[in-house]
Parts: structure tokens; sequence; C-alpha cells
């Protein structure tokens, strides 16, 4: 039986509730998001339906239309942590919670697994590549990750401050501190001095977290750490279709090869698809 529309919905939402019919909805970011969840969850597709309407706003927009609108009420969303408290995270988890937020920084986060970084990388088109195993790369994506620190606690001031202004992209050079202050100043219109010391505050909490990866990646944006990885180990150009590939190459190497996250295995394993059975 479809689901019945009890009022009005928005043109854009009522598509999906059809695609959707009786499976359990998941509302995920991106397009990229579904491709991995999709690959990840294959076997359940017959009982749950990914769909991206595009951001974490539209996510949690439309999230709330179907619970308030439709009588669709197993419908979810997952989006990323980026800078949510601890508190934040925990509170999306309980047992009666529609939104998720993932644990680790972002999606690409539960891709970088060191293990499935070397598998892919000792295969790929490389700048002679010598990580001898995952120890080793677990080792390297630390040293990656702080080397990241700087452009991470300038994002994250950024959106402490909330006032609309760009965060630093991927790919912008990460090395240079001095630089990444001053555009940061810049962007928030804020002093030299006051955005240092901000920066710095960020910096020694981020350093805090760098002691393992599990720690390191609540902290680091994956998507910028991919991006780096890519940059440091490998020939080919850095191009969308080539990030696109090498994110699929991982999705396939965690599932096959490590296995999902415990994160990731308790929201869809625990919490939405289990949750048919306690109704």
């Amino acid at each position: 039986m479809t689901t019945r529309i009890i009022d009005k919905l928005s043109p854009e939402l009522t598509p999906i509730l059809f695609e959707a019919g009786n499976r359990k909805l998941v509302l995920l970011e991106g397009k990229d998001d579904i491709e991995v969840f999709e690959e990840w969850f294959m076997e359940n597709l017959s009982d749950i339906c990914f769909h991206a309407p595009g951001g974490c706003s539209n996510v949690e927009t439309f999230l709330q239309e179907t619970l308030e609108k439709s009588e669709k009420g197993e419908v979810y969303g997952i989006i990323d942590r980026d800078f949510r408290t601890k508190q934040e995270v925990n509170a999306s988890l309980s047992e009666s919670a529609h939104l998720f937020i993932l644990k680790r920084y972002a999606l690409e986060n539960y891709l970088l697994e060191p293990f499935a970084v070397w598998e892919e990388l000792r295969i790929y088109p490389s700048k002679s590549f010598k990580v001898a195993d995952s120890s080793a790369m677990e080792k390297e994506l630390l040293k990656l990750c702080e080397q990241l620190k700087t452009l991470i606690a300038a994002n994250s001031v950024i959106y402490d401050a909330s006032t609309g202004a760009k965060y630093f992209k991927e790919g912008y050079i990460m090395s240079d501190r001095a630089n990444i202050i001053q555009q940061t100043s810049k962007r928030l219109n804020w002093e030299l001095a006051k955005v240092e010391q901000k920066i710095a505050e960020k910096e020694i909490i981020i350093q805090s977290k760098l002691d393992s990866i599990d720690n390191a990646y609540q902290m680091i944006d994956g998507k910028q750490l991919l991006h780096q990885i890519l940059y440091q180990y490998t020939d080919e150009p850095k191009t969308k279709i080539r990030v696109e590939h090498f994110r699929r190459l991982l999705t396939r190497t965690v599932k096959e090869k490590i296995g999902l996250h415990t994160d990731i295995l308790w929201i869809i394993k625990q919490r939405i698809l289990s949750e048919s059975q306690k109704r």
C-alpha cells in the first residue's frame, strides 16, 4: 500500500515519496553519498530508498515536512557532523530521532580507513608509492591531518562566526599558515590578531585529537583529506572525475575487505531497518 498524503507537499517532495513507496526513505546530503550507501547496502535496497535533496539544510527541511504533512513515519536523514559538538551528535542518536549526525566529520572519513587507502594507492598510478603497510599508512594519514590543522581550524572559526563568509575549499594551500590567517581575517572582516588567536585556540583542540584515526576523523574534513591524499600520492590530475573514481574504489574496498564502521551499521541496521520490527 502506497503512502497516503494527508496534506499538500512541496512539488519536489511528492515524487520522492512515490519513488520510495513502502520502503524506508533516507535523505542524504549529496548524490555522491547515495552512491556510497547504495553500494554498502545493496542487499537492502528492496527495504530502503536513498535520496539526496541537495545539502544539509534541504535534508532537514524535507525530513520535517515529510514527518509533519504525510503519514510516512519511516523517513530519516543522515548528515555530516561538520563542526557540530559531541552533545549535538549524541542528541541526534536518541531513541526517537529521525535525523542522524555522523560521529565523524563527513561520510568521506568513513571511506578513508588506513587499510582501504593503502590497498588502493599501492595499485594506483602513483609517485613511487612506498608506504609499507596499513599501519604505516595510518601514520601518514595522521601526518596529513596535522598538516591540515590550520585550514580546518580556520573553517571552524568561520563556522562559529556565522557571518556567511566563504569556507576554504579542497585544494587550498594548507602549508601557509600566515596566508590562511590573513585570508580568514579578510573573509570575516576581523582584525588579524583576533583571527590568529581564534585559530590558535582551534588548533590546540584539533591537535589533541590527532592521537588516533578515529579521533582525528571527528575533526578533520574528509573531503579536504581525500584531496590531499590524491595530491601527495598520485600522478593523475585532481579532476572531479578522478576524485569520484577514487571514492568508488574506497567504497568497494571498505565494504569487501574491512567491513563497515559500527557508526554506519548502527544507524542503518539498528535504527532504521529494524525500526519497523519495533512497531
